[in-house]
């Protein structure tokens, strides 16, 4: 079966925003592949888009990269507001947030209400003295 351009293009881009993923965690290729049940080659097929992958395998991927599935795909998330949409730095963040134990969480949450509260307070701030 042949795959078209398009295809083969949408292919590559994807195995390149996997390979990425995988650089920035810092997992070799055949460390990925073996937690995803792979072959070396068969991954690294996916990454060059050599290959097209099933769902379920790109589902897994999503998961051990801690990112949606849309981030691996190229597409935005049809759950998310187009304006303010997390990257997936910020996704990230938040799971490892979400890791944390309950007391390390609150912590966390107590940092940045206190940040929030301080930004919120010195755009207040300056807002008054744009007025006077």
């Amino acid at each position: 079966m042949s795959v078209s351009n398009e295809d083969r293009d949408f292919l590559v881009a994807m195995g390149s925003r996997i390979a990425h993923l995988r650089t920035v965690h810092e997992i070799t290729q055949t460390r990925f592949a073996r937690a995803l049940g792979l072959s070396r080659q068969t991954f690294q097929g996916y990454e060059e888009g050599t290959r097209s992958m099933p769902v379920t395998t790109l589902v897994k991927m999503a998961f051990a990269l801690r990112v949606p599935v849309e981030d691996l795909l190229g597409v935005p998330s049809y759950t998310e507001t187009p304006r303010r949409s997390l990257t997936s730095t910020w996704y990230r963040r938040l799971q490892s947030i979400n890791e944390l134990s309950k007391v390390q969480q609150k912590v966390v949450a107590q940092m940045l209400d206190a940040l929030i509260a301080q930004a919120a307070t010195k755009a207040s701030d300056e807002e008054k003295r744009n007025l006077k």
